[in-house]
């Protein structure tokens, strides 16, 4: 639009807003020079570069944009001068530099894909092998290009690189390779390589697996046959039927009611083999990422629970590093832990909107990747949300885009009894809702009855307490009104104490003569928490102190249960 193209680009906010008024639809514009950038054209593009990261090493990680057809990655000049070029480094492998210009975000693509910047990565330095091959050459070999079926001086190396990762996703091995490069090398470049080097470039492609060839829309499509024809593979886990390996999970609840420490003793666990919470574990190395806590506060932790140091953990205790999840997403390629913990989430994933289920989606979407590639768990810990969700799947704070990422899902919730643990599974078998006990002092956790089981206990002491003060029968609507809980745990609770034998019961169970149940007296006093009848012992004589039977002693003194838990207090026979 602008007379003198890219030479016209200006900072002026007057100027900026004069041409955006006049051309409300124009895209933005930066010239490239200061920064270099690398031109990703579609999947034909993502193969070749992954050809190149393959003999020449990987990228670094860089600010990074997504277009319309594949990405822009920003570097900075590695010191030799570059020029705005097109197929040095291969075709769809496209040099941003001096003479340039990329399109920068929030422009529109002509295919009407939107330009989007990806992560919060600085522009990383350019690499060595890519200014090589792109470096503005001097005199004569500055004007060399292809002459007829010619590699020319500069494209050699890409060329063969190419070939090689080509015929390798065709399932050719390193000989074949090795031979066929040497041949084309004789035959196209201009001048040829040594044998050495081309030799180099076979071994380098030929460490990789082979892999499906891709279309070019970047799907590889397998046959159903050939897929089943596949020998089924039993599930490797890391936590038996709870954490799959491959896959990631999170650890859900309110503040304050253990994910941190649910999520180091299974640290500990995986990192010994050792059982957690009655289910075994697969040993290998753990990552713990304590993005939020002091470094003196997990390190006692550890140590309480009985950690001396020589586990295979290796712990982050400070803040994230500016690249966030693709930094992470490095580290489990680099390391293939067996366990990588982060604590919190939303410490280390920048999403603007934790409500917005595309953004977060996108932004934990390398996890899975990073997962199934190095065949580590991630574990992540989240906030739940206000207030108690009819669905489970439901509980993270923010997007439900958070249960749909995982494979597992950890549900932590805490009443004034008593914690509780259930998990949703997309491998493996649901937990109930069950019971956690903790210990304050070790930190550990140990798991008890079910929730049902744990309900009906707390409601069977109210239900006796509130008996015994009745002093009278009392029938069953009249106990679910004095006792707080459900009914059907109410009524549950009720049937297992008259099986007991703490409760009796009297009445037809008819209109106009219901059941009445009544405080059953044994030959000791009622203790809140005491769970079976006690039976009178041999030798022992009851007397009658009005309401409550007691036996007659001829020792001098005797202990009785006090109101902490195993405290005893010594009484004299007076």
């Amino acid at each position: 639009m602008c007379s003198h193209g890219l030479k016209d680009a200006t900072t002026d906010e007057t100027q900026i807003r004069a041409w955006w008024k006049r051309w409300p639809d124009a895209n933005i514009g930066y010239p490239t020079g200061d920064l270099v950038v690398l031109d990703v054209d579609g999947a034909e593009g993502e193969n070749l570069l992954a050809d190149l990261e393959l003999a020449n090493g990987m990228l670094p990680q860089t600010q990074t944009v997504k277009t319309g057809r594949g990405r822009h990655l920003y570097f900075k000049p590695a010191g030799v001068k570059i020029r705005n070029s097109a197929g040095k480094l291969g075709k769809h492998l496209d040099i941003r530099a001096e003479g340039g210009y990329a399109i920068l975000p929030p422009s529109i693509h002509e295919n009407g894909g939107r330009y989007q910047w990806e992560g919060e990565a600085e522009p990383a330095l350019l690499p060595a092998w890519i200014a090589e091959k792109c470096a503005e050459r001097q005199g004569k070999e500055r004007s060399k290009g292809v002459t007829g079926d010619k590699i020319p001086e500069g494209q050699r190396n890409s060329y063969l690189t190419s070939l090689a990762g080509s015929m390798r996703r065709r399932g050719m091995g390193e000989a074949a390779i090795e031979a066929a490069l040497l041949k084309e090398n004789q035959e196209r470049c201009n001048p040829p390589l040594s044998d050495e080097e081309v030799r180099k470039i076979a071994h380098s492609v030929g460490r990789y697996e082979p892999a499906k060839q891709s279309n070019a829309n970047g799907f590889m499509l397998v046959p159903l046959s050939e897929m089943m024809a596949k020998p089924d593979v039993p599930v490797e886990y890391v936590w038996e039927g709870r954490l799959a390996a491959g896959t990631v999970s999170a650890i859900v609840s309110k503040p304050k009611v253990g994910k941190s420490t649910l999520a180091r003793g299974l640290c500990l666990a995986v990192a010994r083999g050792e059982d957690y919470l009655g289910f075994p574990t697969r040993q290998g190395e753990c990552i713990y990422l304590a993005l939020e806590e002091r470094e003196e506060d997990v390190r006692d932790d550890f140590r309480a629970m009985g950690a001396d140091g020589s586990e295979p953990i290796l712990v982050h205790a400070a803040a994230a590093p500016a690249e966030g999840i693709r930094s992470l997403c490095e580290l489990v390629r680099e390391k293939r832990p067996r366990l990588v913990v982060i604590d919190p989430l939303f410490r280390i994933a920048r999403v603007r909107d934790e409500n917005a289920y595309a953004e977060t989606y996108d932004a934990l979407g390398p996890l899975i990747d990073a997962a199934r590639e190095s065949g580590a768990h991630v574990m992540f810990v989240h906030h739940s949300g206000k207030g108690v969700k009819a669905d489970p799947i439901d509980s993270p704070l923010g997007s439900t885009a958070i249960g749909g990422v995982v494979s597992t899902l950890i549900v932590l919730k805490r009443t004034e009894a008593y914690r509780t643990i259930l998990t949703i599974q997309r491998i493996g078998q649901d937990m109930p809702e069950t019971v956690l006990q903790f210990d304050p002092e070790t930190k550990r956790l140990s798991v008890g009855g079910t929730r049902e089981d744990a309900e009906i206990e707390t409601l069977s002491d109210e239900i006796l307490e509130s008996l015994r003060a009745a002093g009278e029968p009392k029938t069953e609507p009249e106990i679910t009104e004095a006792v707080e809980g459900k009914t059907k745990f109410v009524r549950r609770a009720l049937r297992q104490l008259v099986e007991q034998g703490r409760v009796s019961r009297e009445g037809g169970g008819r209109r106009g003569d219901p059941y009445r149940y009544r405080f059953s007296f044994s030959c000791s006093h009622y203790i809140s928490g005491t769970r079976e009848q006690e039976m009178q012992k041999p030798g022992y004589t009851c007397m009658n102190t009005e309401r409550n039977l007691v036996p007659t002693l001829e020792r001098e003194s005797f202990l009785v249960p006090g109101t902490g838990n195993g405290d005893f207090s010594l009484f004299r026979n007076t």
